[in-house]
Formats: structure tokens, sequence, C-alpha cells
């Protein structure tokens, strides 16, 4: 299998990471491909998380919703007793 890159600047920050390294430059563009990848597939699960969240938290919203009367607006009247004190 092979790779040719003709770029000089990759080439360049290659070898200043391989000798840095003392390792090889396949070594170097390897571990940051697969740094990259993983980078990549964590920005990925944390966008699903993300994604499944809002609709958790839009699910319970709209679920609340729904349980109270017709021309209820106002949700305080669960911080006061029923007095009128704070519960």
């Amino acid at each position: 299998m092979g790779l040719n890159i003709k770029n000089e600047r990759v080439h360049r920050l290659a070898k200043e990471l391989a000798l840095k390294r003392n390792s090889t430059m396949t070594a170097v563009i390897l571990d940051a491909l697969e740094s990259e990848l993983e980078r990549d597939q964590a920005r990925s699960d944390e966008a699903q998380r993300l994604r499944i969240k809002a609709r958790e938290q839009f699910l319970a919203h709209r679920d609340t919703m729904k349980e109270r009367p017709a021309g209820y607006t106002s949700t305080h009247d669960d911080l006061y007793d029923e007095d009128g004190f704070p519960a």
C-alpha cells in the first residue's frame, strides 16, 4: 500500500514530530489520524447524547403541559402551601 503526500508543509510537520518523538513519520501520521478519528467519534457521540437529552426534556415538558387544566398558565402554585405561604 502506498500513500504519496506531495505537500511540503505536511512533510515538514511529520518529520518534525517524528524527530521530537524519536519515531517514524508513518507512526506519527498514524497516531494523528487515529486521534482525529477518535475526536470525531467523541464529538458525534456527544452530539447524539445532547439530541437525546433535548428530546427527553421536550417530551417531559410537553407531558407536564398536558396535565394542566384549560386556562391554567402558571406553575407557581406548587411553590406555596394551601394558606399561601412558601412551601
